[in-house]
């Protein structure tokens, strides 16, 4: 079963998704793995809050955006970094 996605993954896929150059509303929809409504959710709520605009029908990333974007990155890169340490303490404790 596939565990459903945090409200900070699905924002950061859909920034990593317009960072790709894929800014229209189809495209996302495809690329983040969303219907149109969640799209839409997303995108609408993205946008109050500064971190998307609109302009002629395409998205693009504010500053505000990019900032949050490459913190999600990091948090992604700690993440599986975390992961390959408990990993290896795991391994450590067995083989002992």
């Amino acid at each position: 079963m596939r565990v459903k996605r945090s409200n900070a993954e699905i924002v950061g896929d859909i920034l990593e998704v317009i960072d790709k150059g894929y800014n229209k509303t189809s495209s996302l929809m495809k690329n983040a793995n969303l219907s149109f409504t969640l799209t839409k959710k997303y995108v609408n709520m993205m946008i109050s809050n500064g971190l998307v605009e609109e302009k002629d029908g395409e998205y693009r990333i504010t500053s505000k955006g990019k900032r949050l974007l490459e913190n999600l990155r990091k948090i992604r890169s700690l993440e599986t970094e975390l992961v390959t340490l408990l990993n290896s303490i795991n391994e450590d404790l067995v083989n002992e």
